[in-house]
This record gives C-alpha cells, sequence and structure tokens, in this order.
C-alpha cells in the first residue's frame, strides 16, 4: 500500500512535474561556497602563473603557454581532491606528492617522444598502480588520486608547437603554486561551509532536546521493503581478489587498448581516447557507475562540441575573449558537475575545444574527431569495466550500507553513554562522563558516520539512475498491457510496477543527516548523556539498527552455504 499511494503521488501533472525535477536537479548542484574557493583558487593560481611568466621573460620565458594551462588543471583537479576531507595526513601529501609525481611524469612524457610504447607502458603502470593503492585505506586512496593528477594534467595540457615543452625546475614551482592556492582555498570553504551548516542548523531546530534519527528501517514504509533488498541480494560468494584490484586490472586493459587504437585511428590526438577511458573507468563504484559514467560522458561531450562548433567561427587564434570563455565554462561545469556528471563533461569539451581553437587547432573536422574519440574511449572503459574481472555494483552498496550501519552504532553509543564503545568507566564518583571527553568522542564518531554517508551518497546517483529507468519500463509495459494506472488497484508488481528499490534505502539512510547533525549540536551544547526518556529512544534505534546489520550477515552467509 505504501508503495502504491507513493507512486499515485508521484504522478502529478506535467508542469508540477518539471518543476519538482528542476528544483531536486538544482539542490544537487554545487554549493556557492564550493564554486566561488574552487574557481577563486584556479583564478589564483593562474594569476600567479601569468606573473611568474611576465618576471621571468615573457613570451621568451621558462614558463610557457602549456605551463600556464597546466597550473590550472593541477588547481581544478587539487581543489575537487581536497573537498573530499583533509585528514592529518592529507596536506603533507597535497603538499609532497603532486611536485614529485610531475618530475616522473614530465621524463615519462619526454620518455615517451623518443620509446613511445614504453612511455605508454609506464604511464598505463602509473595511474592503474594508483588505483590499486586503495587497498590501503583512505591514505593509499588520497596518495593514490594525487598521483595521477599530474599525469592528467601533462595529456590535458596541449603544448603550442614554437614551444620546447616545459622543464623539471617549471612544474615543480607551477605544482606548489597550485597546491599553494587550493589548500588555501579547502581551508576557507571549510571554515564557511562550518558557519553555514552551523546557521542553517540552529534556524532549523532552535530547541537544544536531542531527537534520535529515525531508524533505517522505520524512515518510510517504501524503505523497508528496499532495505530487505539490500540485505537479501547478496550472491553466493567465493575468494575473490580485492576490489581495488581488479579495479586496477580493469584500468591497465583500458588505457592499453585505448594507447593502442588511438595510435591506430587517432595519431595525433590519441589522448582524447586515452583521456575518456580513464574518466570513465578511474572512480569504478560498480558496473553501474561506469555505465552511467560513459553515457553521461557521451551526453556531454556532443553537447560541447556544438557549443564549441557554434563558438569557433567568432573567436580567432589567440583572442582575449577565449580565455573569458574558459574560465565561464569551468565556473558552471564546477557548479553542475554535482547535479550530472553530464553538465561537467559538456563543459570540460568546451573548454579543451576553445583550449586547442586558442592555441590554431580547430575547425568541424577536429571537432568531429574529438566526438569519436570520446565515443569510442567510453566503449572501451565499459567494456572493461563489464567484462574484465568485473565489480558488481549491489557488491559495492552492500559494503558502503554496512559501513554507515556500523559508523552509526558507534555514534549511538556515544550519544546515549557518552563514552566510546568498549571504553571502560571512568574511576571515582563521577556518575556521568566528562563534558570534554563527551564532545572530544562525539566530534569522532560523527566526523565517521559523515564520511561513511559521503560515501554511500557517490553510488547515490547510479542507483537514482537505475530507479528512473525500472520506474520508466514498467510505466511502459503497464501502458501497453492496458492498464496506465492500473498500480492503484490490486498488487503494483501483477500490473509490471517495479516496488520498492534499493535507492529508497539509501535514501532513507542519507537523509539521516539533519538530524544526527541536530543530535550532535545538542549534545555538544548539553556536555552531557540525554534524559533517559531521550536515551531510550536511541537505545530502540541502535538496536533496530544492530540487528539490521545481523540481518545483513546471516543473508550473506546463508548466500556463501548454498
Amino acid at each position: 500500500m505504501a508503495a502504491t499511494s507513493s507512486t499515485s503521488a508521484a504522478t502529478p501533472a506535467t508542469g508540477k512535474l518539471t518543476l519538482t525535477t528542476i528544483l531536486r536537479a538544482y539542490r544537487r548542484c554545487e554549493s556557492w561556497i564550493v564554486v566561488a574557493t574552487t574557481m577563486g583558487a584556479v583564478l589564483a593560481t593562474f594569476g600567479s602563473a601569468m606573473a611568474l611568466r611576465a618576471l621571468t621573460g615573457g613570451a621568451d620565458s621558462s614558463v610557457s603557454g602549456g605551463a600556464v594551462v597546466l597550473a590550472v588543471v593541477l588547481a581544478l583537479t587539487l581543489g575537487r581532491v581536497g573537498r573530499r576531507g583533509q585528514p592529518r595526513h592529507g596536506r603533507l601529501l597535497a603538499v609532497v606528492v603532486p611536485p614529485t609525481v610531475a618530475l616522473v611524469a614530465s621524463e615519462v612524457a619526454t620518455l615517451s617522444i623518443r620509446h613511445r610504447a614504453l612511455g605508454e607502458v609506464l604511464f598505463t603502470v602509473a595511474l592503474s598502480g594508483a588505483v590499486w593503492l586503495r587497498r590501503f585505506g583512505p591514505a593509499g586512496t588520497r596518495a593514490g588520486t594525487l598521483m595521477t593528477l599530474p599525469f592528467l594534467a601533462l595529456i590535458i595540457t596541449p603544448v603550442p608547437p614554437h614551444t620546447h615543452g616545459i622543464s623539471r625546475l617549471t612544474l615543480v614551482v607551477i605544482a606548489l603554486i597550485a597546491t599553494g592556492w587550493t589548500l588555501l582555498a579547502g581551508l576557507l570553504a571549510r571554515l564557511l561551509e562550518a558557519r553555514h551548516t552551523a546557521a542553517s542548523d540552529a534556524a532549523a531546530a532552535p530547541d537544544t532536546a536531542p531527537a534520535a534519527p529515525a531508524a533505517p528501517g522505520a524512515a518510510g514504509a517504501a524503505a523497508g521493503p528496499a532495505q530487505a533488498r539490500m540485505v537479501g541480494a547478496s550472491r553466493p560468494g567465493r575468494r575473490r581478489l580485492p576490489a581495488s584490484t581488479r579495479m586496477a586490472v580493469q584500468l591497465a586493459v583500458a588505457l592499453g587498448t585505448a594507447f593502442v587504437l588511438g595510435a591506430r585511428l587517432f595519431p595525433e590526438h590519441r589522448t582524447w581516447l586515452v583521456l575518456t577511458a580513464y574518466i570513465v573507468n578511474s572512480g569504478n563504484r560498480g558496473r553501474g557507475d561506469v555505465a552511467l559514467r560513459s553515457g553521461q560522458r557521451l551526453v556531454g561531450a556532443a553537447l560541447g562540441t556544438a557549443a564549441a562548433g557554434v563558438l569557433a567561427g567568432h573567436l580567432p587564434v589567440h583572442n582575449p575573449w577565449s580565455i573569458v570563455a574558459i574560465f565561464v565554462l569551468l565556473t558552471v561545469g564546477v557548479w553542475l558537475r554535482a547535479a550530472s556528471y553530464a553538465w561537467w563533461a559538456a563543459c570540460v569539451t568546451g573548454v579543451l575545444a576553445l583550449l586547442y581553437g586558442y592555441y590554431g587547432q580547430s575547425g568541424t573536422g577536429i571537432l568531429r574527431e574529438r566526438l569519436l574519440a570520446v565515443g569510442l574511449g567510453a566503449v572501451i572503459g565499459l567494456a572493461a569495466a563489464w567484462f574484465v574481472l568485473p565489480v558488481r555494483t549491489g557488491d559495492v552498496l552492500r559494503r558502503r550500507v554496512a559501513d554507515v550501519l556500523a559508523a552509526l552504532t558507534d555514534y549511538l553509543v556515544v550519544a546515549q553513554t557518552g563514552r566510546r564503545r568498549g571504553s571502560p568507566r571512568p574511576p571515582g564518583p563521577r556518575r556521568g562522563p566528562d563534558p570534554a571527553d563527551l564532545r572530544a568522542a562525539l566530534t569522532e564518531a560523527h566526523a565517521q558516520v559523515e564520511s561513511s554517508l559521503d560515501r554511500l551518497a557517490e553510488i547515490a546517483p547510479t542507483l537514482r539512475a537505475h530507479r528512473a529507468l525500472d520506474r520508466t519500463r514498467a510505466r511502459t509495459l503497464a501502458r501497453l498491457r492496458g492498464h496506465p494506472r492500473s498500480h492503484e488497484h490490486g498488487s503494483s508488481r501483477e500490473h509490471g510496477h517495479p516496488g520498492p528499490h534499493r535507492y529508497d534505502g539509501v535514501e532513507a539512510l542519507l537523509a539521516t543527516r539533519g538530524a544526527l547533525r541536530a543530535m550532535t549540536r545538542a549534545l555538544d551544547a548539553r556536555g552531557a548523556p540525554p534524559a533517559r526518556a531521550h536515551g531510550e529512544q536511541i537505545a530502540r534505534v541502535r538496536t533496530t539498527i544492530v540487528e539490521f546489520r545481523r540481518a545483513m550477515g546471516r543473508a550473506s552467509a546463508a548466500a556463501r552455504a548454498r
């Protein structure tokens, strides 16, 4: 019944549906804080690189136009990596890794000129090795991500024909400039977001009584069956390679194939093929994620190519308005990327077209070649993810849901008792925990929950797209059977309605953020565990979560026994 009512309520008039869709897409866009700080760092890096170029000799400087473009690319990519959180070692990695790897990437690029096959093998090993480092946890993941940025920046950056590449010293200086500005921008963004979040939470929940978030199974009638699907969807278990190893092998196969085909089909611009194969496969979160990103990359490339074709005839070589248009497109891309990767792909494709046009490489032929290379690269990346040691989206979902539930359990233990799970009671006559210890434990537990929810949110677009596809298919089947609204009477599955979807459960878990933040703020202000009534409510939620985790374990064990 809940699924039926939610379905009928989700089919309002066309105008309302369109407005709702637009509002939801707008809410998924990046905040103004992220856009302003990211583009601020990019513009500051561009200005610093141009100032360095002027101070060291202008047009005859060792800081070539390609070095300026490289600085912008590094600042843009480093800024996105920096928004994923900064552990204690994160800033040190951000300072040390990019300049060091930039030197290695430069040597590989130089070697590729003399021995192309060897250089391409080293490039493939470096990027796939960076993915393999994910098996060593957050530190390995961050180091691997930072390792890839100089390699990608070098293949994205078009070096003008009249320059002789970029010197090693220039690479180090450029990398340090980009790193410095992005670290400052990241610090400013975190300060602004903390103030904005505190103000929003205070406005949304002015009273200080902590309220426990809804249990995952009680977040809505439709969410329960969806979470049951997440529990019972385990596949027969067998010993497998770690997911990071399988993803590294997939990426190596995709890059190797892209290099071979690119040399034969696009000898002058084979990096376009390689770049697309990397983009659709590098952030692999399961086959569904790669399929979605491949489609978005194709749609975005088509839109960007069309826009670049319109602008190509109005912006001659070395026209300064091309630079203005590039930064405008980058700003729009940063803002819209969270809503859909297709917008980011469209903006980046337009930026690359303008950039190549600025250096004299333009025309409809090159635009068609770019679109073909992007399409073939997307197919290569998708085929590698689908057939080479595949990682199923359901497996990724179960792992990340389990991480969220474990973090929620630890958080609720701290919220109820004021102490970390397993920590001993303090000696002495004090009946409650020390306020400072409670606040420290609460901050740590809350950070773990936010981190696990961020990782769960990474696969939400894939599941949301799958749910939309399921519902579209169900409506189409219902119309073909002559029952366009038959789901309002009787069983929804009997009439082709897909019923609850796994994304419903993910959405319910992600919706707990607001309640968790309000509870954290209230307990922090109180400095003590909640009153007895609220403590009992928290205990009930924690019991529900523990039971759900045990059900997931039993389902996995049963699947392994079959």
